[in-house]
């Protein structure tokens, strides 16, 4: 009988043992996973943070060069205003005149031409119809139609 004790207990004993060894192994293998997680959470933290560093100094090469374009821009428009505008004219009464003299004053001419002509006003009595004398389109069919 002291045998059958024995198995018994070494039986229990043995299931007792599997059981807390597999909650304990559930629960490392937990934590190995758990940590794996938080490993990958950082790489991918670390990797973001690069990229937002290289964008930003990316950003700031790109505003660094518009703002050298910009520069030069404005440069070139002051030296373009000195050029264009704030030169002094030979001759400030002259009109700038890109024709020869003869071409211009025949054009000149013609515009007082024109002007005479539009002075000249037409002495129509009657207003002009919005519609014409006769029939026509359907209305002409209709009347061909009723004589026959």
């Amino acid at each position: 009988m002291d045998f059958v004790v024995i198995a018994i207990a070494t039986s229990i004993g043995l299931i007792l043992g599997a059981i807390i060894s597999r909650y304990f192994t559930l629960r490392q293998f937990n934590h190995d996973k758990l940590q794996q997680e938080l490993q990958l959470s950082k790489s991918q933290l670390h990797q973001y943070r690069q990229d937002v560093s290289s964008h930003l100094e990316t950003t700031n090469q790109l505003m660094m060069q518009l703002q050298d374009n910009y520069g030069r821009i404005a440069r070139h428009i002051a030296d373009s205003k000195m050029q264009l505008v704030e030169q002094p004219a030979d001759k400030p009464d002259s009109e700038l005149n890109y024709l020869s003299g003869d071409i211009a004053s025949h054009i000149r001419q013609s515009l007082d031409q024109i002007d005479e002509k539009r002075r000249v006003y037409s002495d129509t009595v009657q207003q002009p119809r919005d519609y014409s004398g006769q029939s026509s389109g359907l209305i002409k069919q209709k009347a061909v139609e009723q004589t026959k």
